[in-house]
């Protein structure tokens, strides 16, 4: 009888990011079964998270996601794999510049402009200290944790779009599996693209997309789920 194999859960935030890199992931990790499960909202600046109730909010889409997924165990996960925006976190308030001619907040490299700079303030402090504690946990319901980042944002790094439109991101998406689907190696090689790639291992990278506008920018620690896969 064949052995069923492990599933590999990666949580993400919209159709588009599942859209974007569901089928490569799959047959990039063929080992295990290669699952998404998209929450369609940011969870690390929703309002309603803090330090104190993120790990249990992830447990419970986990949950979620084995509920809709009828006769799924919490022993089938074999690890989550936490992919997130930056959306300019880590700046300084002073890098939060008003504008009320701005309907919907815009991305710079050195700042973000919006007509809500309050909340972009606040959404930014309780967005940091979550991420903060997230990429230091390793463990979310006894299965293995870890959480990789898109700077500023996942069309940020695979189009170099910052401020891609809903209606665009879709177009994008596809664009981008036609692109590298069956050609997954070369899916690899532009992870690690000069453009954008950070050097040193999963703790460095987090701490140099903390540092100064760097959370603005276009960067990514994706490649290293591969470096310890391939």
């Amino acid at each position: 009888m064949k052995k069923t194999k492990k599933i590999i859960l990666f949580i993400v935030e919209g159709i588009t990011d599942e859209t974007s890199l569901s089928l490569i992931l799959s047959k990039l990790v063929s080992d295990s079964s290669v699952q998404f499960h998209v929450i369609n909202q940011d969870i690390t600046a929703d309002f309603n998270s803090n330090c104190q109730n993120i790990i249990r909010k992830i447990d419970n889409e986990v949950k979620k996601f084995i509920s809709q997924n009828n006769g799924l165990k919490k022993t089938d996960i074999k690890e989550i794999i936490h992919l997130v925006d930056t959306d300019g976190a880590f700046i300084r308030p002073d890098f939060v510049v008003e504008d009320a001619n701005h309907e919907k907040t815009f991305y710079t490299p050195t700042s973000i402009v919006t007509n809500k700079r309050d909340l972009i303030i606040d959404r930014n402090e309780r967005k940091s200290s979550i991420l903060n504690k997230l990429y230091q946990t390793n463990h979310i319901g006894r299965i293995g944790y870890k959480v990789y980042f898109f700077s500023c944002n996942l069309e940020h790094v695979l189009h170099n779009s910052p401020n891609t439109p809903w209606e665009k991101k879709c177009l994008y998406s596809y664009d981008f599996v036609d692109q590298y689907v069956n050609k997954e190696e070369r899916f690899i090689d532009f992870l690690t693209s000069e453009d954008f790639v950070i050097k040193g291992d999963y703790k460095e990278t987090w701490q140099f997309i903390k540092e100064d506008c760097n959370s603005l920018n276009r960067y990514c620690n994706f490649h290293l789920y591969f470096n310890m896969k391939l």
